[in-house]
């Protein structure tokens, strides 16, 4: 009989993992009853191998209402207040919204792959009160190399921020519940990655009306009434210093009105009812020409009747604002391309919408000249606008001055 070089799990009763000459992979045997269970667990890695099996352990033991021995065990896998208990709370209250379009069902479905596929075996069986800062530093550094996966393929630090926020998310709602008291110590990672805002190169002004003038193009040409709206999004965004996402698709009419300064000057003023970032919440004045946009363009599309009518998009069939950002994005980055505007030349780095907020802080800047003002309209901070915003500013503001010094009209 050929024995094995067999690794005990702790806290699992007889559960042992092992690893047969004639396999790359590691199997998993326990007993139960006096019954053998053993079955592949289909990885060579010996960590995932570890997780994999203590999972499938307790699962084995709940679906057949057998009870674990073990005293470490009981305290973790019998408990009514794990982890899984307040995952399942938490996507039915993202089931509710998305039944009001308040949320996209493919973000639901990316929580649940997420869950399903790592995070469930690491903590899905244990109480909320246990989970510690250690369990989340594990949980980050098995992210950090890939081992979050059968498919060992690494994660950029942004995805491994949305697996944590998702952890986050649902001990929030066991602190809804009554059922924690205060959330662990999270790690924290910084993201680099090409589309982080300090690697959003602008777009100049004389590159948007390119943009422009062939979103129209295409909308007349090809009947294709999306572009001529996403034009007047892209005008809208380079003259108001909102997010491009949520923060202006949420607008509807009853956010904006006009109003009469001193000089007799019709001022549009913007109350975002969304917004990523509470720095200031106060409403914030536009530029003469979004309110141009706003009288000419919007109005006449989308007529004020009860106020709720959204500005942008306000027609589009089972409106999601998720979905309806990507379909924006999608159709802004085909033009940008097309104009090879997109990719920023001797670079990896590329221009997608959220670049026109750059835009906008560095023509706000250099008409203000006051860097807390400027801060203060883009509901954002100084520091931010100093780091990651206004050092494209010299580069940007050179080309224009080239422009106009050395290129015929």
């Amino acid at each position: 009989m050929m024995k094995y070089n067999s690794i005990k799990i702790p806290n699992c009763g007889s559960l042992v993992i092992f690893k047969s000459p004639t396999s790359p992979y590691y199997y998993a045997r326990f007993f139960s009853n006096k019954n053998k269970i053993r079955f592949s667990l289909k990885t060579d890695n010996l960590l995932d191998a570890k997780n994999i099996a203590k999972e499938r352990f307790f699962e084995f033991h709940s679906k057949n209402k057998i009870p674990i021995t073990s005293k470490e065990v009981v305290s973790e896998i019998q408990s009514s207040e794990t982890f899984d208990k307040f995952f399942q709370k938490y996507i039915e209250h993202l089931l509710e919204l998305s039944l009001v379009n308040e949320v996209d069902p493919n973000s639901i479905q990316v929580c649940k792959s997420r869950y399903e596929d790592y995070i469930k075996r690491h903590i899905g069986h244990l109480d909320v009160k246990n989970i510690t800062t250690e369990h989340l530093n594990k949980i980050k550094i098995d992210l950090l190399h890939g081992r979050y996966s059968r498919s060992k393929r690494k994660l950029q630090t942004k995805t491994i921020n949305g697996y944590l926020y998702l952890i986050k998310r649902v001990l929030k709602k066991a602190i809804d519940l009554g059922s924690l008291y205060k959330l662990p110590v999270f790690p924290k990672l910084k993201i680099y990655t090409t589309n982080n805002p300090n690697s959003f190169k602008p777009y100049t002004k004389d590159e948007i009306h390119l943009i422009t003038d062939e979103l129209r193009r295409i909308s007349k040409t090809k009947n294709k009434p999306d572009h001529d709206e996403v034009a007047d999004i892209v005008y809208f965004l380079y003259f108001v210093p909102l997010r491009p996402g949520k923060e202006f698709l949420s607008l509807t009419h009853n956010d904006v009105k006009m109003i009469t300064s001193i000089s007799k000057d019709e001022i549009l003023i913007i109350d975002p009812p969304t917004r990523k970032v509470l720095q200031y919440k106060h409403p914030i004045p536009s530029h003469p020409i979004a309110k141009d946009i706003y009288i000419r363009r919007i109005l006449k599309r989308y007529p004020r009747k009860t106020g709720n009518e959204f500005l942008f998009f306000n027609n589009e069939p089972n409106r999601q604002l998720d979905k309806l950002q990507r379909k924006i994005s999608k159709i802004f980055v085909k033009v940008s391309k097309s104009l090879n505007l997109y990719y920023v030349p001797n670079s990896t780095r590329n221009r997608p919408l959220y670049s026109i907020r750059t835009s906008n802080f560095i023509e706000t800047y250099a008409k203000s000249g006051q860097l807390d003002l400027t801060a203060k309209v883009g509901n954002s901070s100084s520091k931010m606008l100093t780091n990651n915003y206004l050092n494209q500013f010299s580069e940007m503001k050179v080309v224009e001055i080239y422009n106009k010094l050395y290129k015929s009209n």
